[in-house]
């Protein structure tokens, strides 16, 4: 099930999305700056409405941690005066249904099969950003997510400088701030380790950066339709 970051106060969507997704309601930037941190989100959602603020500058923060996850920020004035960094403006009068088809509409991958890039018990398909796990579960990737995990499958058991992952993902040398490349190691390690806080395949390797391990040290890759999805 997608999961949804709302920053709302007392908002009337709230409900019905719970019935759709897995949410997760802060009442301000400040709250769903520190989430974010700890948790990957599918989709952020941006309620200024209900703030009672434009939230343009809360937009803009968001979006320069969030990366590529997508926001959506419902404003309470003019879709004309909104200067929003957001991916999707909802303007006010809105049902909970034109939310929800934005939320699909930025869920939506295209539908093609694509090659799986296999690593130890894990599968990745590059093109439809899907992380396959040991026990055959799917999950959906942002793209830096998906490539982040390409870089670790081509390199099984070889430490990767920090500089390089920076410099293969987000195409920067800059080693002032990782604190993202941190974040989306934490939500890799959720997605492929019994327990995230005491891994044993996503490793840290103090001073220089990480290096997966994998009982299969050679990938390869094959098609989408002969690849046997294990069973839980």
């Amino acid at each position: 099930m997608p999961s949804i970051l709302l920053i709302e106060r007392h908002g009337e969507f709230s409900n019905d999305l719970k019935k759709r997704y897995e949410v997760t309601s802060v009442p301000n930037g400040k709250q769903a700056a520190s989430a974010l941190l700890d948790c990957y989100f599918d989709v952020v959602i941006l309620d200024s409405i209900s703030l009672r603020t434009p939230g343009e500058r809360t937009a803009r923060a968001l979006k320069q941690q969030l990366n590529d996850t997508p926001l959506i920020h419902l404003y309470p004035g003019a879709k004309s005066d909104a200067a929003s960094a957001a991916d999707i403006v909802l303007v006010p009068p809105f049902s909970a249904r034109k939310i929800n088809n934005a939320i699909a509409r930025l869920l939506t991958k295209p539908d093609s099969g694509g090659e799986v890039l296999e690593c130890g018990p894990w599968g990745l398909n590059v093109e439809r950003r899907l992380l396959i796990t040991a026990s055959g579960q799917e999950v959906s990737l942002t793209p830096k997510l998906a490539r982040l995990l390409e870089v670790f499958f081509h390199h099984p058991g070889e430490t990767l400088h920090r500089r390089t992952l920076m410099e293969k993902v987000w195409q920067t040398d800059y080693l002032g701030d990782t604190r993202t490349l941190d974040v989306h190691v934490r939500w890799i390690r959720r997605a492929i380790e019994q327990d995230a806080s005491s891994p044993r395949y996503l490793m840290t390797v103090r001073g220089v950066g990480y290096r997966l391990e994998a009982p299969t040290l050679l990938p390869q890759t094959i098609s989408l339709v002969e690849f046997a999805l294990p069973q839980p």
